[in-house]
């Protein structure tokens, strides 16, 4: 049940600002800070203002709702006018757009809780609510009314009222100016945080321009060195011919021209491998495509890899389809891809190891599979597996050699192709499998793979 305050007639400009300098008393007594003071006292005002402007007289109560330590300060602001036509459009209108009696309908809905409208034509009540601050004393409504009551106002009235007013403006002036004071220091740090951040822009633009610099001249040196070993590496070849051509050769001699042989076409693998990732690098490698049977590229690939898997006595499955699996693509590009990966897997794969390569038609595309029961790959290396420099081994006593270029140029050289390329593994020691996927050229027929060629 509301606890009524006080209850003040509005019949006159005065009894408006009589209303609002008692409304800021009350809020005063009920423990609101000074600058809730303002906003109820202006609220109570300007209703109060519509009251006698509109209707001509009325009344303004105040009473306190709630239990203790949950009050509520209730103001309730009545006429006998003409009522508020189109009350709903002229709550939704904006601020600029509102004319007197809509500017103290938004100052009520503003700064109170609670804003409640009854209208009519016998009439508008209008109740408003504003929950005590936390922490207010405790106090009753008769407490607050002989508080009240009990301090008379000014015999000038308006000119008292004009003085608080202007206190109030000035307390709100010195708040807009720590508010701007704080404003002016936010954007001086904010210009000094962009200053900051241009200058890293600046460094990362320089360290970004430098590492460009240095990965170009990198892939000018490695083209530039893959050239001139080449000419060195010809001439090693050439004398290891020789050698083993000389009509009073030794057993010896044969055997140490067919390891210079042998490390020379290493050296021209690796010095093949180093110019392709230069070319890559560069955007300079082409392919030129025709109608090429995979099953032909497997088995040049499988020429080249035989003598390796040879002197480790390993095992080479062979299965492919007993039709053509024709693709669209460059056949020494296709060889040099197939190579890599069977290479791959005679390098990390023990003596008598078993490797298997199965070609076949599958959802509409070529899918090569390469498959080793070698030493497998760690599960925390896959994702890397085809980035440049990269190898199974990473232990500091490296058993099988290479630079780590050999997947890297897989991947490249088929996406160039516009397939795949996917690695998996179910751990170090288990082994491994390789499969690519490449889109089938128009005259391929979708054929099971089947027959089956081994080679051990």
């Amino acid at each position: 049940m509301p606890q009524s305050i006080l209850t003040i007639a509005v019949a006159c400009e005065m009894d408006v600002i009589a209303s609002r300098q008692r409304a800021r008393q009350i809020a005063a007594e009920c423990g609101f800070g000074s600058h809730d003071q303002a906003r109820i006292a202006t609220a109570v005002s300007e209703l109060a203002r519509n009251v006698f402007s509109y209707a001509g007289e009325g009344r303004v109560g105040f009473s306190l709702s709630g239990t203790t330590g949950r009050f509520r300060l209730v103001v309730e602001i009545e006429d006998e006018g003409p009522g508020i036509p189109d009350l709903a459009a002229l709550l939704a209108q904006d601020e600029r757009n509102q004319g007197a009696s809509g500017s103290g309908l938004l100052a009520a809905r503003r700064f109170m809780d609670e804003c409640d409208i009854d209208t009519g034509k016998s009439g508008t009540r209008i109740v408003l609510s504003k929950a005590l601050p936390p922490g207010a004393r405790a106090c009753s409504a008769s407490d607050i009314a002989l508080a009240v009551t009990g301090v008379s106002l000014p015999s000038n009235v308006a000119l008292s009222e004009a003085h608080q007013q202007n206190r109030e403006l000035t307390d709100a002036l010195a708040t807009l100016q720590e508010r701007q004071d704080e404003l002016v220091a936010v954007s001086q740090r904010l210009e000094q945080t962009n200053e900051r951040v241009e200058q890293l822009n600046r460094l990362l633009n320089e360290k970004a321009a430098s590492l460009m610099s240095a990965d170009r001249q990198k892939n000018e040196f490695l083209s530039m060195l893959s050239h001139e070993l080449r000419g060195p590496l010809s001439a090693a070849a050439m004398a290891a011919h020789l050698l083993k051509t000389n009509p009073a050769v030794t057993p010896q001699t044969v055997s140490l021209s067919d390891l210079i042989n042998r490390q020379v076409s290493h050296m021209n693998r690796l010095v093949e491998d180093l110019l392709d990732v230069s070319r890559i690098s560069r955007g300079l490698i082409s392919i030129v495509k025709t109608e090429v049977d995979l099953r032909d590229v497997v088995n040049a690939a499988i020429e080249q890899i035989m003598p390796a898997a040879d002197r480790k006595s390993q095992r080479v499955d062979v299965l492919l389809p007993l039709e053509p699996c024709t693709v669209e693509g460059d056949a020494t590009r296709l060889i040099q891809i197939i190579g890599n990966l069977l290479g791959n897997a005679t390098r990390y794969t023990p003596a008598r190891g078993h490797i298997t390569l199965t070609l076949e038609v599958r959802d509409g595309a070529a899918a090569l599979c390469v498959t080793d029961d070698g030493q497998g790959i760690p599960a925390e290396l896959l994702p890397h597996l085809f980035d440049l420099y990269v190898q199974a081994e990473t232990s500091s006593e490296r058993q099988h050699g290479g630079l780590g270029l050999g997947l890297a140029l897989v991947k490249s050289l088929i996406e160039l192709h516009g397939g795949t390329v996917r690695a998996s593994s179910p751990g170090p020691g288990l082994g491994s499998s390789f499969e690519i996927r490449l889109p089938l050229g128009q005259a391929c027929a979708a054929v099971p793979a089947s027959g089956a060629i081994a080679v051990a």
